[in-house]
């Protein structure tokens, strides 16, 4: 079997905002508003078509042996180099072995497709074993073009092979025009570009449906056997044209990544079917296409292998991974499309000795550094002796690799008198993980994200270009590692020891196996009982989630004890001390239901649930608190319910049970906080056996235990400072309860109580909760109660709502105009001249009307007779739009914002009002 082995991509960082390229030069090309919605990828000032290229190859090749690789193919339409081959510097950069075979492959946008097959045909013929092929492209345009919008940079690999096939080969089918599109002249810098009519309807529109009805025919497949389709095609109405006339259904159409990076040259077809093999499972069928003086398709089937594949950051990490850029002028001068002064100190010479070069390939290219045989310490670069003064071994290095591995810096500065594009000038000394370390720049980072200790990791990087020479100088930088950066920076719970009651299933299974993630050691206990807690118990669901903690390769035991008993209760932490020392965190989550109406309610219903809920806290709760004391930590979660905080007919035992777990809360908090010992309390909503059959089936369906358990975690870690607190929390959504004590109101004297008619002549005031606070206990409470308010003058009262509540829908914008004039510039509305109509429908919308003219303001109800545009949206869009949550952009193309008259003019509006704040 002939066929992919792995993959992988490389998307740089930086995303360039569209709408900046438009708010720079809409004045000049107001058409290119049209593209303008999304980011485009952009390469950092050091990065062009072969240092991506090698950043795909490094991702493709994680998990593989790359000494098996005998051949290494690089395409692109944008080689630093016309006569060195670009092929062979990524071979030195990866450190492939020198019996390899290497290729460029260019001329073409199609070269990526057009070197996969050249790769496919070596491997199926027996003359090559696995072949890694990379594509591509930093192509160039002129500023405040159509292709500025649809290009982005990019690059994508595969590697190819008959073993661990993840995606098979089925064939091919591929036709030759010279069809020019666009064409670039050998000493020319930018492309030259026919119109896109003439691209698109007699190129993408024909030559796509032939060639890949061609290769549906040859395989004797038809469109519906196809799960993906994935080539470019930067005419979005036109790739839906050719989907028709492959018989192709739009969800089988891999989207073209216009918004999220644009179209990556020789690249975006790899780009594209990567992105389909990230989320394809075993049987899928993939057809990858590629256009550009005729096209080649080809089709691969999932495979079980791509099960096996081990972790990369492919397509969908190098897209969760961004910053976004709007600095036009940035973008403009890292592509030298602009030529700022750089001084003197730019003018150091920057010829590159190819006979060092070569001597030191190496190490400068591949960033290999030396490891002593003997005492087995790495150092960079590689000398005759080893730098363990502990050993001093003459001659006893052998090649080590440092360009894969993580390091954290020792020290660093941004340095603002050195030459830079993006200053300050950023470097410093890493140290790698196992031993070695130098002086080297960074890259790709802000000067404050920069601290002691940050992890980095290795990137390929131009570090300097000799122009009058026309050579590329390349050299390895260091990175903030960002993955490993977010890594660090989860809570974790390793060392500590959680006791979870009632953990056999919903809930509790969840936090169980949460905390186990993040290296908690956890007692998972459960009795196993009914709903009802009648019955006996049930080894197995405590067992059952043991065994999932131990197979993600933590550590848990199982407990089967009754919380409801005093023996119990100790049981289950003597558990935690028995097998892990210690309990520092304490969730009682353990409940049982026994639901009947008040009247109804029998003495052994009542008792059942306030044993469980209440006692069961009490017991389990009384021997983990002194061990906390002791040790001078500990985390106490109670769960309450709303049940409890705010009532629920038919639960008068539940309710009464849970509001007592708060007043237990309140007293330890206040028993606990001098030893650092924190308890809160939450009230879930979530999906379990107690709730099933009182919620909606489509509600339950939505009250995943997932949504609750991070709030749990946060409040059972280190991190978490609060104490005494009521949370609720059910399908993410998360906020606080509290008890609120009005001012206290003094009724009579001393020497005269009050009367009843004083309680009811000031009853409005006893309940007004104006200026009402948390009270932390009852002694506070007393004093609180003791200080009464002070006099307020009268205020008119709010209409009490209608009976069952509610309100009427839509937002009132009114108070947007009203503000309006308060946020206009008038420095910025010089010699503006122009009438704003809006017209916002809804409930809470209206006519209103903004006129900008001789550096004034003025904003009136109604319609006015020539508005120069007309705006056109909903009240709730209104308020999104002008409160910061809806871009508007966003809502102009998604069409929520309609605009008639003059479209460019709007434009006018961000810059003469202040933001939202």
């Amino acid at each position: 079997m002939v066929g992919i082995t792995s993959y992988g991509a490389y998307i740089p960082r930086m995303r360039l905002d569209r709408m900046s390229i438009f708010q720079a030069m809409g004045w000049f090309a107001p058409a290119i508003m049209v593209v303008a919605q999304g980011e485009r990828s952009m390469c950092y000032w050091d990065e062009d078509s072969l240092t991506m290229g090698v950043s795909a190859a490094q991702d493709c090749l994680k998990g593989m042996d790359k000494n098996k690789l005998d051949g290494a193919y690089f395409a692109s339409t944008t080689f630093p180099y016309a006569d060195r081959q670009n092929a062979g510097i990524i071979k030195a950069a990866l450190n492939l072995k020198d019996e390899i075979i290497s290729a460029d492959f260019t001329g073409s946008i199609r070269a990526g497709a057009s070197a996969v097959l050249a790769g496919i045909n070596a491997v199926a013929s027996g003359e090559r074993s696995n072949v890694l092929v990379a594509a591509a492209d930093k192509r160039e345009t002129r500023p405040a073009y159509f292709y500025e919008m649809w290009y982005g940079d990019g690059a994508g690999a595969l590697s190819l092979g008959k073993e661990n096939v993840i995606a098979e080969y089925l064939g091919s089918h591929t036709v030759t025009y010279d069809f020019v599109d666009h064409y670039r002249g050998g000493l020319n810098r930018f492309d030259y570009v026919w119109e896109e009519r003439w691209a698109r309807d007699e190129g993408y529109s024909k030559i796509y449906p032939e060639a890949i009805n061609g290769l549906l025919k040859k395989l004797n497949l038809s469109a519906k056997d196809v799960s993906k389709f994935a080539f470019p095609c930067i005419f979005k109405a036109e790739y839906k044209g050719i989907a028709k006339a492959i018989g192709a259904k739009p969800d089988q159409m891999v989207d073209n990544k216009h918004e999220v990076c644009g179209e990556c040259g020789t690249a975006h077809s790899l780009i594209m079917f990567i992105s389909a093999l990230e989320d394809a499972k075993p049987g899928d069928i993939i057809v990858m296409a590629a256009f550009g003086q005729g096209c080649d398709a080809m089709a691969f089937k999932v495979t079980e292998e791509i099960l096996k594949l081990a972790p990369r950051n492919g397509f969908a990490g190098c897209i969760a991974s961004k910053k976004i850029i709007d600095n036009y002028n940035k973008f403009l001068v890292w592509r030298q499309l602009i030529t700022p002064e750089m001084g003197i100190r730019a003018e150091a010479p920057t010829q590159t000795a190819m006979s060092t070069l070569w001597r030191k390939r190496k190490m400068i290219l591949g960033l290999v550094g030396g490891k002593c045989k003997e005492c087995g310490t790495p150092q960079f670069p590689r000398q005759d002796i080893c730098v363990n003064p502990d050993c001093g071994a003459h001659h006893s290095q052998e090649d080590y690799e440092f360009s894969h591995r993580t390091s954290y810096i020792k020290t660093f500065t941004g340095d603002l008198l050195s030459v830079s594009v993006d200053p300050p000038n950023k470097y410093g000394l890493i140290q790698f993980e196992g031993g070695g370390r130098y002086m080297c720049d960074f890259t790709d980072c802000d000067h404050e994200e920069l601290k002691v200790g940050l992890p980095m990791k290795m990137m390929f990087r131009r570090r300097y270009v000799d122009k009058e020479r026309g050579f590329t100088n390349y050299f390895w930088k260091a990175t903030p590692d960002r993955p490993k950066m977010a890594e660090l920076a989860k809570i974790r719970f390793d060392g500590r020891v959680a006791v979870i009651t009632g953990a056999g299933g919903g809930l509790g299974r969840v936090y169980a196996l949460e905390l186990a993630k993040r290296g908690c050691k956890v007692v998972v206990n459960d009795l196993g009982g009914s709903r009802d807690g009648s019955g006996g118990g049930d080894a197995t669901p405590a067992q059952k989630v043991v065994d999932e903690i131990k197979a993600l390769g933590g550590e848990a035991v199982a407990n089967y004890d009754n919380v409801a008993t005093k023996q119990g209760g100790e049981n289950i932490i003597k558990t935690a001390l028995d097998t892990f020392g210690t309990v520092d965190i304490l969730i009682n989550n353990a409940g049982i239901l026994r639901d009947k109406s008040f009247l109804k309610m029998e003495p052994e219903n009542w008792k059942a649930v306030l044993d469980v809920h209440l006692n069961g806290a009490y017991f389990v709760t009384k021997p983990a608190f002194e061990i906390m004391r002791e040790k001078g930590f500990g985390r106490i979660i109670m769960t309450s319910s709303a049940a409890g905080l705010y009532g629920n007919f038919g639960q008068t035992n539940y309710s009464a049970a849970k509001m007592a777990l708060v007043g237990l809360m309140n007293t330890l908090k206040l028993e606990g906080n001098k030893y650092n010992i924190k308890v809160n309390t939450l009230a879930p909503i979530a999906a379990s056996r107690l709730t099933e059959d009182i919620m909606p089936p489509d509600i339950f369906a939505k009250m995943k235990p997932e949504f609750v358990s991070p709030l749990v975690l946060y409040l059972a870690s280190e991190d978490c400072k609060a104490t005494g607190h009521i949370y609720n929390a059910g399908m993410g959504y998360f906020n606080r309860a509290a008890f609120v004590t009005g001012p206290g109101v003094q009724l009579g004297d001393p020497a005269n109580p009050p009367s009843i008619e004083d309680i009811a002549d000031s009853w409005a005031d006893i309940n007004d909760l104006d200026g009402g606070k948390e009270l932390n206990d009852a002694t506070a409470a007393l004093m609180d109660l003791a200080t009464p308010k002070a006099p307020k003058e009268d205020k008119p009262k709010a209409a009490a709502p209608a009976a069952g509540g509610g309100g009427g829908g839509g937002a009132n914008v009114a108070p947007i105009f009203d503000a309006m004039p308060a946020h206009f510039k008038p420095d910025a509305a010089a010699g503006v001249d122009v009438v704003f109509q809006y017209n916002i429908s809804g409930p809470g919308g209206g006519d209103w009307f903004v006129v900008i003219k001789d550096s004034a303001c003025k904003v009136e109800k109604g319609q006015h007779e020539k508005p120069t545009a007309t705006l056109q949206l909903s009240d709730e869009d209104c308020m999104n739009m002008f409160t910061g949550k809806l871009n508007p952009m966003t809502a102009f193309t998604s069409g929520k914002l309609v605009i008639k008259g003059d479209v460019m003019k709007t434009q006018i509006i961000e810059k003469v009002f202040e933001p939202p704040k």
